[in-house]
């Protein structure tokens, strides 16, 4: 769909969001910026069309610039706790799985998801889904506009931080992407403050969590001459210097590195190893993703195994030297 200067919403979206009373919002596995972005905004906005709304996160919120909206969320959901409710809303998720325990209770209610990924098993009932947008906050604010509201600065601010998540902070922009910065104008506009969401972002970070990152740096892998980064985080690394590592910096720090294409970096955890991919080239780091159950985008997406650190790293290895 090429980029016009503004995006339109399903039909099917707005009669979903106008013919129940209740919702579910709920957003994917160790939230980022967009994906709370979208929830709390998204939330918000039903609310002023006068919904009743509860919001629910899986967890954990290790990032630092989401921490301090965590207490905002449920992070699990029983039979009794869904029998009140009467329609959901996945944002920023590509796969059921991404939700986690909190797909069984909500199984069988009316869903529609809202997302950008590229990747994962497609689920529930009413999809808006436009891989080429650079951010689901981007779907939310198109979501205000077809309602007819403004943003309120509160939610423009929301919405921003998403977008600015997202995109890095339009670093990562391809050609033809250019709505986003029309989407940041009218945010702004609205009441946004980017230097309040870069603050957000890049600051306010430990002492440990910049030790964190050496140890990582440390640890670096080079394959095929450099073209493909390793680096992993145990969980004894965790125990020594806490949960709060700032990976987008790590992410830019391997990216720099001459000749890099793609990165990866695992997180051991007590039942298996999270990895994230980045790629700079074309190669599909998404497709790379779905070998290990996972998804998301070209150039940015990450997947789950439950298996051990010393098992999951070799196989992760022999994936990245199959790249083309």
């Amino acid at each position: 769909m090429p980029m016009n200067e503004s995006l339109p919403v399903p039909r099917q979206l707005l009669d979903f969001v106008d013919g129940y009373h209740s919702f579910l919002v709920v957003g994917h596995k160790e939230p980022d910026g967009d994906c709370l972005g979208s929830q709390l905004a998204l939330g918000s906005l039903l609310e002023r069309c006068g919904k009743k709304v509860l919001l629910a996160n899986p967890g954990p919120f290790d990032r630092q610039e989401t921490a301090a909206w965590e207490q905002r969320f449920i992070s699990s959901l029983d039979e009794n706790g869904a029998a009140g409710l009467e329609a959901v809303i996945v944002v920023d998720c590509s796969s059921a799985d991404r939700i986690g325990e909190i797909a069984g209770p909500i199984s069988g209610l009316p869903l529609a998801v809202i997302d950008h990924h590229t990747s994962g098993e497609r689920f529930g009932d009413i999809h808006y889904i436009l891989p080429e947008i650079p951010a689901t906050t981007m779907l939310i604010h198109a979501l205000f506009r077809a309602l007819e509201l403004e943003p309120t600065p509160e939610e423009a601010q929301l919405l921003f931080f998403g977008l600015a998540t997202d995109t890095g902070f339009f670093r990562f922009l391809s050609p033809g992407q250019h709505l986003a910065y029309t989407v940041a104008a009218e945010l702004t506009r609205a009441g946004a403050s980017p230097r309040e969401a870069d603050r957000l972002i890049s600051t306010g970070r430990s002492l440990e969590s910049r030790l964190l990152l050496a140890r990582l740096l440390q640890r670096v892998e080079q394959l095929r001459d450099g073209e493909f980064l390793l680096t992993f985080q145990t969980l004894a690394d965790e125990r020594e210097f806490g949960k709060r590592r700032d990976s987008d910096a790590l992410y830019r720090l391997l990216l720099a590195v001459e000749g890099v294409r793609v990165i990866a970096v695992v997180k051991e955890k007590e039942n298996g190893c999270a990895v994230s991919f980045r790629a700079l080239d074309d190669t599909d780091v998404g497709q790379l993703a779905t070998r290990f159950g996972g998804g998301g985008h070209r150039k940015a997406a990450g997947a789950f195994q439950g298996e051990k650190l010393h098992l999951f790293l070799p196989r992760l290895r022999s994936a990245l030297l199959e790249l083309g």
